[in-house]
């Protein structure tokens, strides 16, 4: 009884010690809201970044007793062995395999009747982290989604959001188009996507690509889907 009693204990520690991150718990079968997606993204990119950093710090400065063909194996070595931790940690991960979604916002802003077109727009950003020198998020250019980037309080900032400026047009005929309107609150995006992870070997930056896959005009209370189309890259 005692030694059950201590293995539980010992659980209960390790638990609170190293909780769990949404890349361990998360079921990519579940929608993702927005803030989750935010700290999906922020917990890939910063054990992409811890890497990156004791990269650096290995490579960084070349020892007053090496000569410059030492160094530069010292650097050709460690460089495989990034590369190594970097494939590693996405297969630990299984990144390549899973499929997650997340959910965006959809505003019905004006139905035409004449042409039955609704225009439609998002106003749901996601936060990722900007571009830095050692690791940038990207997303593959495409039709419906994108990273955009600016200054703000003399900070950089970057969004993943739906390219709904201009507006976009939900062809769609009035009785549907009048169905939907009812239920403005319930209706969503649903966008599908994947990750992938490389390591340009050239400057040794990684990159994280944010690659979508499928979009979903829908009820998400029904998870009745109004409209979808593949994402072609």
């Amino acid at each position: 009884m005692n030694i059950l009693k201590n293995i539980v204990l010992i659980l209960i520690f390790c638990t609170s010690v190293y909780p769990q991150t949404i890349l361990e718990t998360h079921d990519p079968n579940t929608p993702l809201n927005a803030d989750q997606c935010y700290d999906l993204v922020k917990t890939i990119w910063d054990g992409l970044k811890k890497m990156s950093e004791e990269h650096q710090s290995i490579i960084a400065v070349k020892s007053e007793f090496e000569t410059t063909a030492e160094f530069t194996d010292r650097v050709r070595k460690a460089k495989d062995q990034y590369i190594n931790k970097v494939n590693k940690f996405s297969q630990e991960n299984k990144l390549s395999e899973k499929v997650y979604s997340v959910w965006m916002k959809a505003d019905l802003v004006k139905y035409d009747a004449d042409n039955q077109v609704y225009s439609v727009t998002s106003p749901t950003k996601i936060l990722v982290q900007p571009k830095k020198k050692e690791i940038s998020v990207i997303c593959p250019p495409n039709k419906y989604l994108s990273i955009n980037e600016k200054n703000s309080r003399g900070y950089r900032f970057a969004n993943l959001q739906l390219n709904t400026t201009p507006e976009f047009s939900w062809f769609v005929n009035k009785q549907t188009a009048q169905s939907a309107k009812d239920k403005e609150n319930v209706m969503f995006f649903k966008v599908t996507f994947r990750f992938r992870i490389d390591v340009a070997e050239s400057d040794n930056q990684v990159l994280l690509t944010i690659v979508p896959t499928k979009i979903a005009l829908m009820d998400q209370q029904e998870n009745f889907i109004y409209w979808s189309d593949d994402i072609r890259l």
